[in-house]
């Protein structure tokens, strides 16, 4: 079970990523702060949970990487929201999935959202591909419009 979390956190890091590599020209403060601080600390919360599945302990680096990918999460959210480079649902259900995130113990449906909130996200990467082949235009449509 821990491993499977080393590695969706590794894939929160790609799909940070790839946010500030796609619209990070679109995006500007706070879903560029948000991916970078989100991609930080998905590494960080990565390494905490591979330290609690070799030693056993690693709490202090699961808190801080869990807080601060929860904060960036929350600007991220916040920056698909503003720009609405994506379908401005996709952001709230990033915002809800993070907040399910932390209180994980209490509403485990809830954390369930912000994979889901990844995997829209990562499907909508791979299916448009924006015209400059990084970055599109701040007025074209990109599918989700229509």
């Amino acid at each position: 079970m821990v491993g499977t979390i080393v590695v969706s956190a590794l894939g929160v890091v790609a799909g940070c990523y790839a946010v500030e590599e796609f619209y990070g020209q679109r995006m500007k403060r706070p879903g560029t702060a948000g991916a970078w601080l989100g991609g930080l600390a998905a590494l960080v919360f990565g390494i905490g949970q591979g330290l609690r599945l070799a030693t056993g302990g690693g709490e202090a680096t699961l808190a801080i990487g869990g807080l601060g990918l929860s904060v960036g999460s929350l600007l991220m959210a916040t920056g698909l929201v503003r720009t609405r480079i994506q379908p401005p649902w996709l952001g709230v259900v990033l915002a809800i999935g993070t907040i399910g995130f932390l209180l994980y113990e209490a509403v485990p449906a809830a954390a369930a959202l912000y994979g889901l909130a990844w995997v829209a996200l990562g499907q909508d990467f791979y299916r448009h591909d924006p015209p400059d082949g990084r970055f599109g235009e701040p007025g074209a449509d990109y599918g989700w419009l229509s």
